[in-house]
């Protein structure tokens, strides 16, 4: 399956004094994109974002490389959103930043599976897995 794509729409508040999206709002723009890739209303594929779920998804890591200059507009940039490396408690999301099908942004967050009563990492299931990879390139 090809990578997830996600319009994600650009902020007044996103961009600073030089009038480009800010390094700090780029990382919620990744935010946003994978909350809206892996826990879409109709098919989640992720444990649910609450506190009370069994099983919390938490960022270990964030990796962010700027190519080029996002200028604020009032159409959507596009993310590409896909897994790169699925491991016991873990797995990567990679992130690609397009504005006009050019590539501005390459990142990528590890994430971590804990059990939200002892905090402690918890494998993932096979069939979570399976679902992951289907988003590998």
């Amino acid at each position: 399956m090809p990578a997830i794509r996600v319009p994600l729409h650009l902020r007044w508040s996103d961009v600073d004094a030089y009038g480009h999206v800010n390094n700090g709002a780029i990382v919620g723009l990744l935010e946003e994109a994978r909350v809206h890739a892996f826990w879409r209303d109709e098919d989640p594929i992720l444990p649910p974002l609450t506190s009370a779920s069994d099983a919390w998804v938490l960022v270990a890591d964030v990796q962010v490389k700027y190519r080029r200059v996002i200028d604020h507009r009032t159409e959507p940039i596009e993310a590409e959103v896909s897994i790169t490396k699925c491991a016991g408690a873990s797995f990567v999301i990679g992130y690609r930043l397009l504005v006009d099908g050019e590539e501005c942004v390459t990142a990528s967050t590890t994430m971590a599976l804990v059990d939200g009563a002892a905090g402690r990492p918890m494998r993932m299931s096979p069939d979570l897995r399976a679902r992951l990879l289907a988003f590998a390139p």
